[in-house]
């Protein structure tokens, strides 16, 4: 099983929406949403899984962006037990023990604030929920059993220019290993990163990030930049250099690749000749990887069984 973690920013529930609508997720890919914004995509994406019988796990008490702060947010919903969407909580030093007194499908064990009491990690360990746990040998030791590993997959470097440079980075090979490692499900945060800020920052280069599967089955991810990077503006030229390069290597290596609806999306910008904005690109790359990981899960090493054609 695999649990991708979303920070549940607009075009990552989007994508989420695009991925159920065109029947492309695996019931074995069971995404986390960690609510940031009080909106009303959110609640959209909760429903739409529900009447769709598609597994999701909401977070009730998130530790990072704005939804925490509200007292009575606008846009609310609410889980009922045995649907296909759940509750999950993040356990932390400071609320521990209120979630010991919460039961929830799904524990998230928060690395930056880790629970250091042995015996409450006892206890956790006696709880039916399946625990999401940092790759630390203390968790590993008390959760022997229904546990998930997340790993912060993906790197961003200091400059987003910096990826002109280093054009291909490792991903993950926790698909397949997990099992062999006394997992029931590995998750990671896609093709973002752990850290996480309200605020959007100015990028000087535009990057498209398109994970792949290499000839050993191990996730890399392709990072495709532009190239007038000297200055701030002209983002659509930019879009369209960094595009021209995923259309090369995506027709040149089209026979070892799995070939998704998300990276239709992006190419079929080049023929529109339109620049869709950063959170559209964002979207359809998370599809793209959402695909990717469906196709593992389902076919296993036949995963090309789900590949598109470029040219439909």
């Amino acid at each position: 099983m695999y649990y991708p973690y979303l920070r549940g920013k607009q075009f990552d529930l989007l994508a989420l929406n695009e991925a159920v609508n065109r029947k492309l997720l695996s019931k074995k890919v069971q995404p986390i949403i960690e609510p940031v914004k009080d909106s009303a995509t959110i609640k959209k994406t909760i429903l739409l899984f529900q009447q769709k019988n598609q597994p999701l796990y909401v977070i009730q008490n998130p530790q990072v962006g704005q939804y925490r702060l509200f007292e009575e947010p606008v846009h609310t919903w609410s889980l009922l037990e045995n649907q296909a969407v759940q509750s999950a909580r993040i356990v932390t030093e400071e609320n521990a023990i209120d979630s010991l007194n919460r039961n929830a499908p799904l524990y998230i064990f928060d690395a930056a604030q880790p629970v250091s009491s042995t015996s409450t990690l006892q206890k956790f360990a006696g709880l039916e929920g399946k625990k999401l746990i940092p790759d630390q040998s203390r968790f590993r030791i008390w959760f022997p059993e229904n546990k998930i590993i997340i790993n912060d997959a993906f790197h961003l470097p200091k400059r987003s220019s910096d990826y002109w440079f280093k054009s291909d980075d490792f991903y993950s090979d926790h698909h397949l290993y997990y099992q062999e490692d006394g997992f029931s499900g590995f998750s990671d945060y896609t093709i973002d990163e752990s850290f996480y800020s309200d605020k959007g920052f100015p990028s000087v280069a535009i990057v498209l990030h398109l994970t792949y599967f290499d000839a050993y089955g191990n996730i890399r991810i392709k990072h495709f930049s532009s190239d007038s990077n000297d200055t701030w503006g002209n983002q659509s030229e930019k879009f369209f250099e960094a595009l021209t390069k995923l259309s090369v290597w995506t027709r040149k290596h089209a026979d070892q690749l799995l070939i998704t609806e998300g990276m239709k999306e992006l190419l079929n910008y080049q023929i529109l000749q339109k620049f869709p904005g950063l959170g559209s690109i964002k979207k359809w790359s998370l599809l793209h990887h959402l695909e990717l990981i469906s196709a593992y899960l389902e076919e296993g090493e036949h995963w090309r069984n789900r590949s598109k054609s470029l040219d439909e």
